[in-house]
C-alpha cells in the first residue's frame, strides 16, 4: 500500500508543468519501482507453495519486463509529428503533452485499482505476519484458499 501511495503521489507530481516537481515525481516513481521489485517477490515467496516459488518468482520478473515494454510501446504509438518534416500535417489543436500525461497517469490508475483490490478482495497479510500476531483463524482461512485439504482414503 505504501508503494501504491508513492506511485500515486509521484504520478500526480509528474503531471505538474514544472521541471523540478516533475523530477521529484519521477524519483518517487523510481522509489516505488524499487519497492515493488522487492516487496512483490517477498510476498509471493511467503505465500506460494514451495514447489511453485521458482516459477512464480520468474513470473514476477516477466511482469516487470512487461511493465517496462508497455510505456515504450505507448511512446511509439503516441509519436509526435516532426515539425521540420513539411510532408507531415500538424493539427493546430495538437498538444504533445496530452500523450505524456496519459503515459504518466496510467500507473496512477493501476495503483488506485491495486489499492482498491488490496483493501476489498485481497486483504490478507502474509502467513508469517498472521502467525506472529497469533491470528490463527485468518491464517487457517488464508492457507485453505492456497492449499486444498488433504483427503485421506
Amino acid at each position: 500500500m505504501l508503494m501504491n501511495l508513492t506511485v500515486i503521489i509521484g504520478g500526480l507530481l509528474t503531471l505538474v508543468d514544472n521541471v523540478t516537481i516533475f523530477i521529484i515525481g519521477r524519483a518517487l516513481y523510481g522509489i516505488a519501482a524499487g519497492g515493488y521489485s522487492v516487496f512483490c517477490p517477498k510476498y509471493i515467496s511467503e505465500v506460494s507453495p514451495s514447489e511453485l516459488k521458482g516459477p512464480l518468482g520468474c513470473l514476477t520478473q516477466i511482469c516487470i519486463t512487461f511493465g517496462i515494454i508497455v510505456p515504450y510501446t505507448l511512446g511509439v504509438i503516441f509519436e509526435a509529428p516532426n515539425p521540420q518534416d513539411k510532408s507531415t500535417v500538424i493539427d493546430e489543436d495538437y498538444n504533445p503533452n496530452l500523450e505524456i500525461y496519459i503515459l504518466f497517469a496510467f500507473p496512477v490508475v493501476l495503483a488506485v485499482l491495486q489499492s482498491f483490490l488490496m483493501v476489498t478482495i485481497f486483504k490478507y497479510d502474509t502467513p508469517q505476519v498472521m502467525k506472529q500476531t497469533n491470528d490463527y483463524v485468518s491464517l487457517r482461512e488464508f492457507m485453505s484458499k492456497i492449499y486444498h485439504p488433504l483427503v485421506v482414503q
